[in-house]
């Protein structure tokens, strides 16, 4: 159990009975703009909403549009993304790329939020951004303990051109050094095998969930990507791209939760989406 309480209760809020959550991730429109399956932010969250995701992750002011789907008992919590990168947008391409913040953990508070998200983002051309994202990440872990609000770190290893790397070795520097600046859950990438992955969850001491990224290229490699981090010790999964751009975004959600809390199994969660 976590020492302070209100971090404890909203952690135990976020994960199930089960101890794995599952998280679907609407924030692609401060970093993208309105891709597909977001241009309608409104009906894409009710969409997801409906399917009975444990959180949905949201910036401050989009959770302010879309706040009925947070409301009552078995809706899902919100997570705030309160930091921001233009490191993955395609056009106007970013210069050098920067890190923000931009929303506090007071902010958060405010909206009943049950834990905060940002970047640690390693691998910057000039060693002073990632200085300032590891400095302004110090800053929220303290405002986040204050308040009792739990911190999700989503370490990234970049590399030129900006595309996340999912190196092993980088992955698990990137995953200690979030730990190290007072993550209390991480959003980290699959490494693709079993035994590696292992060793990143071995090199922290936090609750790790799998991040989506790009959309896969088939079902069966998502729920095998997923299957396979869940049988090595992952605590759950945050997807975005992988809900939102599918042909029924409330069916998938549906089944994906019956699968990362272990309801169902692999070839029975691909019978129901056939």
């Amino acid at each position: 159990m976590y020492p302070n309480i209100g971090k404890s209760s909203r952690i135990d809020t976020l994960f199930n009975s089960n101890d794995n959550a599952f998280v679907v991730a609407f924030d692609h429109g401060i970093l993208m703009g309105p891709i597909e399956g977001i241009q309608d932010i409104e009906s894409s969250v009710s969409k997801v909403a409906k399917g009975g995701p444990d959180a949905i992750q949201v910036t401050p002011p989009i959770a302010k549009v879309v706040s009925e789907n947070f409301l009552g008992r078995n809706s899902p919590s919100l997570i705030a993304r309160i930091d921001s990168s233009n490191l993955w947008r395609s056009s106007p391409e970013p210069k050098s790329g920067y890190y923000t913040d931009l929303f506090s953990v007071k902010d958060a508070v405010r909206l009943n939020a049950q834990a905060v998200v940002t970047y640690l983002l390693v691998g910057f051309e000039n060693d002073h951004d990632e200085a300032y994202n590891l400095k302004t990440l110090s800053k929220i872990a303290h405002e986040a303990h204050d308040y009792g609000m739990p911190l999700i770190i989503e370490p990234l290893g970049i590399a030129k051109g900006y595309q996340a790397v999912r190196d092993k070795d980088i992955i698990s520097l990137a995953v200690r050094m979030a730990t190290e600046v007072g993550a209390d859950l991480l959003k980290v990438d699959y490494t693709g095998e079993k035994d590696s992955f292992r060793d990143i969850l071995d090199s922290t001491t936090c609750p790790v969930m799998i991040r989506g990224g790009p959309k896969t290229k088939t079902l069966r490699d998502s729920f095998q990507m997923v299957s396979d981090s869940l049988d090595v010790g992952a605590k759950g999964i945050v997807f975005g791209r992988n809900i939102w751009q599918s042909e029924d975004p409330t069916k998938i959600t549906q089944v994906y939760s019956e699968f990362v809390h272990k309801k169902i199994g692999l070839e029975d969660a691909l019978k129901q989406l056939e």
